[in-house]
């Protein structure tokens, strides 16, 4: 399942904050949202690959695009069938969920009796099918659209309040798509077709933070020992002064950090204080072996970090 970019971002962020940045502990926690959100989808995927369709499908997960108005849409599986096209909502939450109605609120209460409100999934995944009904129309295609929202940890447990709303325990989805194919019985359109409708939008989004280079560790890191800034260059190898592990390539990951996180161009002199190196033409040399493409002259040269670095 790929990651989104904001994902892969917050991934690289936790490592590279600093411990005494104020926003440190902020950071860790949304990665750890975003983890949990992450395994959810594991888990609807692997429900969903164990479920025996009763027609064609396709399904498109972690399906990201921007409407007409310009605003985002980050849905986490979209189902399409000839019957009907199910978007799904899926949270992976521990503790007692709760709603109210009236309100619209939705909270939980933890094992350790903390109450936390969280954004409300049915007006956000409702929100997605408004979207998608108006997209199908200005097509001309004619299907039933429905959202479910599927809690993906077992134990966690719903109030009676949830009763009259779209929402289920993952265990419980299988039952859910067979009642839709009971409801939904006549074949709308052809799964292809419409599947290409959405692949034409669908975008990844950037991520929805930036940060400035003075607030990361510099460094590369040891893969060996998990140590962050501890290894140093020496005659063409990087050494880890905690572990004595040697590596050639750790210097790989490190530019990968910097391009997700600061931008894929970098200056020899960005090159050398965000690895550590004292020598400009040691930097160079190590420039040349990773074999990056060089653009402009003298002091306004920089180099592309592509996506996939080669260490020669």
């Amino acid at each position: 399942m790929q990651k989104s970019e904001h994902y892969v971002f917050m991934e690289a962020l936790v490592r590279r904050i600093s411990e005494q940045d104020e926003e440190a502990l902020k950071f860790q926690e949304e990665f750890y949202r975003l983890q949990a959100g992450l395994a959810g989808e594991r888990k609807l995927k692997a429900t969903l690959e164990d479920y025996y369709f009763r027609s064609d499908f396709e399904i498109l997960y972690n399906f990201e695009c921007t409407n007409p108005r310009g605003f985002t849409h980050q849905i986490d599986a979209l189902l399409i069938t000839p019957h009907f096209i199910l978007i799904f909502e899926v949270k992976q939450m521990s503790g007692s969920l709760y709603y109210k109605p009236a309100v619209q609120e939705f909270y939980r209460v933890t094992d350790q009796g903390v109450e936390e409100s969280f954004p409300n999934p049915f007006d956000q995944v409702y929100r997605h099918q408004l979207f998608i009904e108006q997209l199908l129309r200005q097509t001309a295609v004619a299907i039933p659209v429905r959202h479910i929202v599927v809690i993906a940890n077992y134990r966690a447990k719903l109030d009676n309040a949830f009763e009259a709303m779209p929402i289920l325990h993952l265990s419980s989805l299988p039952k859910f798509l067979e009642s839709l194919y009971e409801q939904y019985p006549d074949t709308m359109l052809n799964t292809r077709q419409i599947t290409a409708l959405f692949t034409s939008i669908q975008q990844r989004h950037p991520p929805r933070r930036r940060i400035e280079a003075s607030r990361l560790k510099t460094g590369v890191f040891c893969k060996h020992c998990e140590a962050l800034g501890s290894m140093f260059f020496y005659h063409g190898t990087w050494h880890c002064k905690y572990c004595q592990t040697k590596s050639i390539d750790g210097i790989l990951e490190a530019l990968q950090h910097y391009r997700i996180l600061i931008g894929p161009h970098i200056s020899n002199r960005a090159f050398r204080d965000f690895l550590g190196i004292t020598s400009r033409h040691a930097a160079t040399r190590l420039l040349l072996k990773l074999n990056l493409e060089a653009m402009g002259h003298g002091k306004s040269r920089y180099y592309v970090i592509p996506e996939l670095i080669v260490y020669e």
